[in-house]
């Protein structure tokens, strides 16, 4: 008696189990595709986003280093000393023993190697006026003011060196009232001052 042939074509559940798993399948495989696709498009969204932001916004542009405003020098430590005024100015302190003193020094040491002392004469050369003898009436005929602009703007023509940025305006007027009084008995502190020579 012949076997009865069985029926090789799939089953319903076979077929639509294998149609579930081709769908996990084709599922599976485009999962990284869109992760890509995703990363691209937001990339470029954000690029754009920025050439916009850049181009659209009032952003202002640094200047060049040739157009830059250049700060100002500091400025200096020690400040040049203004020139003496055109005009004789009145002394700002009047006179006594210490500011002769003060004027007895300096001028024993400045002035009394070319202009000379009361107790002697200088031999400089060129010939300086001699403010403590001959030429002594000449200084004392002139006015506090006056013996200070001649101290402080000197004569360097005649080799006397303007004096404004060496001494201090103090200093100018200690010298300038000491000589407006070379024809007075000074203090013999300031006579010995005077014709003491000066220590270098």
């Amino acid at each position: 008696m012949p076997t009865p042939r069985r029926d090789r074509s799939p089953s319903p559940n076979r077929s639509s189990g294998g149609a579930r798993g081709s769908s996990r399948r084709s599922s599976a495989g485009g999962g990284p595709g869109k992760l890509v696709l995703a990363f691209v498009l937001g990339a470029a969204a954000a690029a754009g986003a920025g050439y916009l932001y850049l181009h659209s916004s009032p952003h202002p542009h640094p200047r060049s280093a040739a157009t830059a405003p250049q700060p100002a020098p500091p400025a200096s430590h020690t400040a040049a000393k203004p020139p003496p005024p055109a005009v004789a100015p009145s002394a700002p302190f009047g006179i006594s023993e210490d500011v002769f003193e003060a004027g007895a020094h300096i001028y024993a040491n400045r002035c009394a190697a070319c202009h000379g002392t009361p107790h002697a004469a200088a031999l400089s050369k060129p010939p300086a006026p001699q403010l403590w003898r001959a030429d002594r009436s000449g200084l004392v005929a002139r006015s506090p003011g006056e013996i200070y602009l001649a101290t402080a703007r000197g004569n360097p023509a005649k080799g006397m060196p303007a004096y404004t940025r060496v001494l201090t305006e103090t200093q100018l007027w200690q010298v300038a009232l000491l000589l407006k009084n070379a024809d007075v008995d000074l203090p013999d502190p300031v006579v010995h001052i005077l014709n003491t020579p000066p220590r270098h």
